[in-house]
């Protein structure tokens, strides 16, 4: 696959700024040679949004399971001041904020849904920068890359938009790929089509949106040899899959991982995804993914959520882009070698926990039944809700995210790790702690109405901010009179505590991972 030659297209050479569209804001030209231009919005602040701009040609039809395709311009002039439609997924995001803002005692129905609602056709990337001057601007790039299990979520949900990060002189980029089955999914004739390989569109979607930014983001003010990955839960995921990828070496230059780490192990095969592939098609009485390709993508959603509503979805070792497990790439140091900054929070799973679960069920989910009595120790002085959530916080995000970080650290790229464990005021902290996405709106600066907000949260959000921000700037978070935040030692494993204290401490539950296989 020649990605180069794939988005090859014609560089934008100028930025004109025009007349104001509204009160209050300004419109953006950005105009480059024949045949496309692209105009933007200013905000009251001097930041500029491009939303919705295409970086590869819509996956429909045809495209459909397919890596990603050139982008064909349709007309001369675009006016990006939209977001584009999610990626076509079910409601499992939807109904996370909704469950959030339940949480916290207010309405969830001011949770809104994406505006654009639902389609294959979502490949359209969106950028905030401040100064749009010159190409020599050359300020830091960061691409966010957003959770939602691999089988949900945008782009431009509400805590991620870039406005607040690039008034501080950084260009923010949020970047959709395919998810669920229409990102994640492999079947013997995609094999067969694909000369032996198959599946892991959304990482190829990601690889792509980075090829394009390497070509076009220094016309929008961005630096493209200062590129900064950053995502949570499975937008970490994917960051390690890029990691491990050769495909996406020399696309980035740091990366920031939040909440996840399992992607080191909790991964499958292409033949094992393939099988899950089969199967569906055998559900849905047709005859493999010629057929599949003709059902219209609403009907194919809706029967994967009756047939399989529990598959897991995520990129298969075998597949385009991952020849190998990626814990097996970190451990020989064959990863992408950038530096690293890696955390996870107090409480990731604390939200999910229900009333009848049980400790004997977790034990034996995570092949620790055999070891109960020492589990028992480790964690006697909890109730049985924050036992379960220490135990699941422990084994998807922490103990993956402290060996990912050794790794990192023994092949001589810079570690830093963090333990978010800030508790909001209000409902919200009482129900689930320091939860899973709960650190997102202080890196953006997007606390929504819903969330009680405060001083101190006001105060951890600048200080978290500057520590994201100087590390894309240079690799290290530390500087700004900020509390110095030590490199990972595997040896003498210290985190970074973000919370109520911003202080150095000993990396918890080291005897746990120990339990679960981790080093």
């Amino acid at each position: 696959m020649h990605w180069r030659r794939l988005f090859d297209m014609p560089k934008f050479t100028s930025l004109i700024f025009a007349l104001a569209l509204q009160a209050g804001a300004q419109a953006a030209e950005f105009k480059g040679l024949a045949p496309e231009s692209w105009t933007g919005i200013e905000d009251s602040h001097g930041v500029y949004a491009f939303k919705g701009i295409p970086f590869a040609a819509p996956p429909v039809r045809d495209l459909r399971w397919r890596p990603p395709a050139p982008y064909s311009p349709k007309r001369q002039m675009h006016v990006a001041d939209h977001f584009a439609a999610a990626c076509m997924q079910g409601l499992h995001i939807e109904n996370w904020y909704m469950d959030l803002v339940r949480f916290s005692g207010e309405d969830p129905e001011v949770f809104k849904s994406p505006r654009g609602g639902y389609d294959e056709d979502c490949l359209y990337l969106n950028i905030w920068s401040r100064d749009l001057s010159s190409p020599s601007a050359k300020m830091p790039v960061m691409v966010w890359i957003h959770g939602g299990s691999n089988k949900g979520g945008w782009s431009y949900e509400p805590n991620y938009h870039g406005q607040v990060l690039a008034r501080k002189d950084v260009v923010v980029v949020s970047v959709p790929y395919r998810t669920g089955i229409f990102g994640f999914f492999s079947h013997p004739d995609l094999i067969k089509e694909q000369s032996g390989s198959a599946g892991n569109y959304g990482l190829l979607d990601l690889i792509a949106a980075l090829q394009w930014i390497q070509s076009h983001i220094d016309d929008f003010g961005g630096d493209p040899d200062n590129v900064t990955i950053f995502g949570e839960s499975s937008g970490a995921e994917n960051i390690g899959y890029l990691m491990a990828s050769p495909m996406a070496e020399g696309l980035f230059h740091r990366a920031i991982h939040q909440s996840a780490g399992y992607q080191q192990r909790q991964i499958q095969t292409l033949i094992e995804q393939s099988r899950t592939g089969s199967d569906l098609s055998q559900r849905l009485e047709v005859e493999g993914v010629a057929a599949m390709r003709n059902l219209d993508a609403k009907d194919l959603q809706a029967a994967v959520e009756k047939h399989l509503p529990e598959w897991q979805y995520g990129a298969a070792v075998g597949g385009h882009g991952l020849r190998e497990f990626p814990y097996k790439v970190f451990d020989a140091g064959r990863q992408v070698a950038v530096p690293l900054m890696i955390g996870m929070n107090a409480n990731e799973w604390l939200m999910y926990i229900g009333d009848g679960d049980d400790l004997d069920r977790y034990l034996r989910s995570y092949e620790l039944l055999e070891q109960r009595e020492e589990v028992g120790r480790l964690l006697s002085p909890l109730d049985l809700k924050n036992k379960l959530d220490r135990i699941a916080t422990a084994y998807y995000m922490l103990c993956p995210s402290l060996e990912m970080a050794g790794a990192v650290a023994a092949g001589k790229q810079s570690a830093y790790v963090y333990h978010f464990t800030r508790i909001r005021e209000g409902a919200l902290g009482q129900q689930v702690g320091a939860y899973h996405g709960a650190e997102i709106p202080y890196v953006f600066g997007t606390h929504d109405e819903w969330l009680a907000t405060n001083e101190d949260d006001d105060r951890l959000t600048l200080q978290m901010q500057q520590y994201w921000l100087n590390f894309a700037r240079t690799g290290n978070p530390n500087g700004n009179g900020l509390s110095r935040w030590q490199e990972f030692d595997p040896e003498v494993p210290r985190v970074l505590n973000l919370g109520d204290e911003i202080r150095m401490k000993s990396a918890l539950d080291g005897d746990l991972c120990r339990l679960m296989g981790y080093r």
